[in-house]
């Protein structure tokens, strides 16, 4: 690249990293245009993308590769322009586009040395799209399929504990999501809702870190949903209260909730034993 050329992307980059805070998208938008325009040659339209890419302005590199890329759709650089067209999305917070990309660009350099690479950060953007527990979790879901259709494709991949580790964290987050819906059955005394909820949170989410408290929600719900059962109801529902206060002694022998479970598990088994006595 000549200095001349160098020169007028530098000083493009100026003009528009002058202003980056002060204008609205639109306005990028349109700035970037003026950048392009004064770049005639699409080597040096790359070279200002890489630049802008380099110094953090990813909207602005973002916006240069989607035009050059046809450009060079049969050229050795078309790959890089394409991942880095995908990173910068990524890198600018732009989760779903970038998945988009990137699984673009796994389809189109299915043999590139960036297909790990890319793979990963493909289940990761959908790993960074998911939101607050308390919202609605497709996404969630949607990227704990990604992270293990990556793991299963790259077994010994050093990505693997970390995609290990977001699994966990997404599935901490169902759980949790979980536990708020039982916990509000409990709370307006829904307890057969709230039973149920329970157990599945249980069986779907057995290892999450909401699992002792689930634990000991459940001998409160199950000694609550007892008391409110028909006569013909009661001795099993009170037998549940005594083996989940046994199961939650089993998870964790010094719980903090172990004494008030065990409490209400000695008094559902002198309820069942009366009952049973008295038939």
């Amino acid at each position: 690249m000549n200095k001349k050329i160098f020169l007028v992307i530098l000083f493009s980059i100026f003009c528009l990293e002058g202003s980056v805070f002060s204008l609205s998208a639109k306005e990028k938008k349109k700035n970037i245009i003026k950048v392009s325009k004064r770049l005639k040659t699409k080597e040096a339209k790359y070279e200002a993308a890489k630049t802008y890419y380099a110094n953090g302005s990813y909207v602005s590199a973002a916006q240069l590769f989607e035009e050059i890329y046809p450009l060079y759709l049969s050229a050795p650089e078309g790959d890089t322009i394409l991942y880095l067209f995908a990173d910068s999305y990524m890198k600018n917070g732009d989760y779903l586009m970038a998945s988009l990309h990137f699984n673009d660009y796994i389809r189109r350099y299915p043999q590139s040395d960036r297909v790990e690479e890319a793979s990963f950060n493909a289940a990761k953007a959908y790993y960074l799209n998911s939101p607050a527990y308390n919202l609605d979790q497709s996404d969630s879901k949607a990227a704990i399929e990604h992270l293990q259709v990556f793991i299963n494709a790259y077994p010994q991949s050093q990505h693997v504990a970390t995609s290990n580790a977001m699994i966990d964290t997404l599935r901490n987050k169902l759980a949790r999501k979980d536990f708020s819906v039982a916990r509000m059955y409990y709370n307006i005394e829904s307890y057969q809702a709230a039973q149920v909820c329970l157990q599945n949170l249980l069986q779907e989410y057995p290892t999450s870190s909401y699992t002792e408290e689930v634990l000991f929600y459940l001998v409160k719900n199950s000694y609550a949903y007892a008391q409110h059962s028909v006569e013909t109801k009661k001795v099993e529902r009170y037998q549940k209260v005594i083996d989940s206060a046994n199961q939650l002694k089993a998870y964790n022998p010094s719980s903090k909730y172990l004494i008030e479970a065990e409490k209400l598990a000695v008094e559902a088994k002198k309820k069942r034993d009366k009952i049973l006595n008295n038939n």
